[in-house]
């Protein structure tokens, strides 16, 4: 090991030094809230996005069907953002668009 590196447990220790548990609580409008630790835990109500969705694009594709690296696959389809695709057929994959289901 380097001797000018820590170890975990080292480097554990010197991280609580920096830390400082928060002790008063105010309230301020959100405007103002940027920078600021939240007192509580926040929960939505609602799921946002809705549905799950791709967050870029992609392939979406079986694992059973790439057994190693390197392996090539036919597109069976394009699922454009917005659209639903149909189950994948077996050693096919499908081109996925950001914000597709």
């Amino acid at each position: 090991m380097n001797p000018n590196m820590l170890s975990f447990d080292e480097a554990y220790e010197k991280l609580l030094g920096f830390v400082r548990p928060v002790r008063e609580v105010e309230e301020v409008d959100t405007m103002f809230a940027a920078g600021r630790v939240l007192a509580v835990d926040q929960h939505s109500t609602i799921d946002q996005p809705p549905m799950d969705n791709s967050g870029m694009d992609g392939y979406a594709l079986r694992a059973v069907d790439v057994p190693v690296a390197g392996t090539r696959l036919p597109v069976s389809q394009r699922i454009p953002a917005g659209s639903v695709g149909h189950e994948l057929a077996p050693g096919t994959a499908a081109r996925i668009f950001t914000g597709a289901p």
